[in-house]
């Protein structure tokens, strides 16, 4: 079966695309807790955004070697690696300058985002169902999302940040129907070279007082966002991607918001107040709208097989 990756009991598919996304956002949702604890230990926010994708990157040279007919999209997806570098670094620094919450709740109006892009750039019309979810994600994020806590040197932080959602929702609209297939492996190749192309430059010429971590945390937690929020996810997001629908893509990625704020209340000792906790509710009912959505198309699926 072309969509669906099963582990059989029967004939009742276990895992198929939409788990594989709902993997990689949890896994993605750890990406505020380890840059966190970078920046504690003395790392800047282009050496953070550079160790994300490093080893990654390292790894995925082997992957590099693109047959000439695949080329064209190698290339397409280098400029989203080049396009998502960027991104991430805005991302990072809002991480390290912005009230942790207000930069973590810009990141993840992404499926708002995704559904507007899908609607205005690639042609596809939402389903009702796509817009109420987004609408409730996009009221999640105003919640904790304070402007009065903001000064007006940060006014660049807040449009750095917000460069991120855009990017990720671009990524996820293409990433769902790439305009050629090529393998996964191949594709992590070209998009992780983006990303080292473009922030390489970024930290050398920021200059950074610390490049080597000195600690046993800090090596741990270079690994861990290297690894777990970034080298994993990606591969779980692109296998899966394909085999899921593209709003249920965007709207299954919020989980990173609820992870996030988890990890930074469980893990890090910081406060959830009742508007996040507020946030999070809206993010599982998003989620939930979709889940019925589909339901009948899976069950249909299943029975097919």
């Amino acid at each position: 079966m072309s969509t669906t990756l099963m582990i059989k009991s029967g004939k009742k598919p276990i895992i198929n695309g939409q788990h594989f996304v709902l993997m990689a956002a949890f896994f993605y949702g750890l990406n505020p807790f380890f840059a966190q604890i970078l920046f504690k230990e003395g790392f800047s926010a282009e050496m953070v955004s550079l160790y994300r994708f490093v080893l990654p990157a390292l790894f995925f040279t082997f992957f590099l070697r693109t047959p000439q007919a695949n080329w064209s999209e190698a290339f397409r997806t280098l400029l989203l690696g080049l396009a998502s570098g960027v991104s991430v670094f805005g991302y990072f620094h809002a991480l390290d300058t912005l009230p942790a919450a207000t930069a973590i709740l810009i990141y993840y109006t992404y499926p708002v985002f995704s559904v507007l892009i899908g609607w205005a750039v690639f042609k596809r019309t939402p389903t009702q169902n796509a817009w109420v979810a987004a609408a409730l994600i996009a009221i999640a994020a105003s919640l904790t999302v304070r402007p009065e806590t903001l000064s007006a040197d940060l006014l660049l932080s807040v449009v750095g940040c917000f460069s991120a959602p855009l990017m990720v929702a671009t990524q996820v609209q293409y990433l769902s129907n790439p305009r050629r297939p090529i393998p996964t492996m191949n594709r992590m190749a070209w998009i992780t070279s983006g990303h080292i192309i473009v922030l390489l430059p970024i930290a050398i010429w920021s200059e950074p007082v610390q490049v080597l971590p000195v600690s046993l945390t800090a090596a741990l937690s270079i690994l861990g966002i290297a690894l777990l929020a970034a080298a994993i996810p990606q591969i779980l997001f692109m296998l899966g991607a394909p085999r899921s629908s593209v709003d249920k893509n965007a709207l299954m990625g919020s989980l990173e918001l609820v992870v996030a704020l988890l990890t930074g209340a469980v893990l890090s000792g910081e406060n959830i107040d009742r508007l996040e906790m507020t946030a999070m509710l809206l993010i599982v009912l998003a989620l939930f709208i979709k889940q019925v959505e589909n339901k009948p198309a899976a069950q249909a699926i299943a029975t097919n097989t």
